[in-house]
């Protein structure tokens, strides 16, 4: 690295120090709190943000190297065409079983604070 570079970098550094200590100075100590807070688990998260992204990383390039290697020719593979046969003996529309259900029984209901429980509604 050369020299700006490193003077340029310092000077970022120590303007956002020094903000952040000149705003840190004006903010109540909830406000304060809101930003540790938010800060320490941008930290916390950090390690596992890198640790998946280097696992991403790693299976991608695993997934290259073998696709690269493993390339099937077409000449190898025939065609695989899939017929499939038409329904066996489908029920007629007028099965004779379905008009032979029984009907349904009737139903009775009781109204709960009803003043005589004999009487089922009909």
């Amino acid at each position: 690295m050369n020299r700006a570079t490193i003077v340029i970098g310092l000077g970022v550094t120590a303007f956002a120090v020094t903000l952040g200590v000149y705003i840190g100075g004006h903010l109540s100590n909830e406000a304060m709190s809101v930003l540790i807070g938010a800060a320490c688990g941008a930290g916390a998260m950090m390690p596992a943000v890198i640790i998946a992204a280097l696992t991403l990383a790693r299976r991608r390039e695993r997934e290259e190297t073998s696709a690269a290697r493993a390339v099937p020719s077409p000449a190898l593979y025939p065609p695989v065409i899939v017929v499939t046969p038409p329904a066996a003996n489908p029920l007629p529309s007028s099965s004779p079983y379905l008009a032979t259900s029984p009907p349904p029984a009737p139903r009775q209901f009781t109204v709960i604070g009803d003043d005589s429980p004999d009487s089922p509604m009909p």
